[in-house]
């Protein structure tokens, strides 16, 4: 099963009412998209590039940690940029913020919906290197009084064991039942609700053993503490919680107290989850 695949079509079709807006939010100005390269400049840091890695330069380090992991940034970016099996659209029209907006929101052709998993898992990883790092990547002054960004030009370094872990295909698992239980915070899903989360990702052309187990586990009982005991990390927790933002409105006591409890055990401090809230344009935890 290719959970990052799934993890992308719920990004896309919108599993609440705010996940486009989340989206919207998190590659815009305010958000990755900011100054100082934002969305780009992580990008290829997490490949291993330096602080004003370029387009040519994130293709050739994609084309070079592909590896065949599928899934993973290598072979996202590779995609994305024209250098993988995906390619055949021009770099000015499949390039970082751009190719992944199309992607997560819907537009663009084959060869960007072909790296959907790719590119959600990529922006959850970027949100929570960005949260725990406290990288402001140029972003407004002002955003997050609660949790400043630091005065940063230089975007930070992740190793490649880090990126390994966070492009995996169980970090993608936990991602994707972060969402589910985030949509189960206010009790359960209704037979209307699931149905039309699952018919979005039948529409998205999700697997019969994939559309089988998203039913399996919105029946499943909630259980945030079994969910947090399974996250090996920060790193893999601040995503975790970044997919959960992009699940649900946060405007229910019973949400708030849903990602309280995850954070606690995820281990995340208040700063950092701050800077998820605010990087996607989420209400105050």
């Amino acid at each position: 099963m290719n959970f990052g695949n799934i993890v992308g079509q719920l990004l896309q079709q919108g599993m609440s009412g705010s996940t486009h807006g989340r989206l919207e939010h998190a590659l815009g100005p305010r958000g990755l998209g900011g100054g100082g390269g934002g969305l780009e400049e992580m990008l290829g840091n997490l490949l291993g590039g330096g602080a004003g890695a370029g387009q040519g330069q994130i293709r050739s380090q994609a084309a070079g940690r592909a590896g065949g992991q599928g899934g993973g940034l290598g072979d996202m970016l590779g995609s994305l940029l024209g250098g993988g099996s995906g390619g055949g659209a021009s770099t000015a029209k499949m390039g970082g913020i751009g190719a992944l907006a199309g992607a997560l929101l819907g537009g663009g052709g084959g060869a960007v919906k072909g790296a959907l998993g790719g590119g959600a898992m990529a922006l959850l990883g970027t949100l929570a290197v960005s949260a725990l790092k406290n990288w402001s990547g140029g972003q407004a002054q002002g955003q997050a009084a609660a949790a400043p960004a630091a005065p940063a030009a230089q975007a930070p370094q992740i190793s490649r064991a880090e990126i390994e872990q966070m492009t995996s295909p169980r970090t993608a698992e936990l991602c994707l039942e972060a969402m589910i239980a985030a949509a189960k915070a206010d009790g359960s899903i209704t037979n209307d609700e699931m149905q039309r989360i699952v018919g979005k990702l039948e529409e998205g052309g999700i697997s019969e053993e994939e559309r089988q187990f998203v039913v399996r586990k919105m029946s499943e009982p909630q259980d945030v503490e079994a969910l947090a005991a399974a996250v090996p990390n920060r790193e893999v927790g601040a995503q975790v919680y970044a997919a959960s933002l992009m699940a649900i409105d946060v405007d229910t006591q019973a949400e708030r107290d849903h990602l309280a409890r995850l954070a606690a055990g995820i281990g995340l401090d208040r700063q950092a989850v701050a800077r998820l809230h605010q990087m996607v344009g989420a209400p105050a935890a």
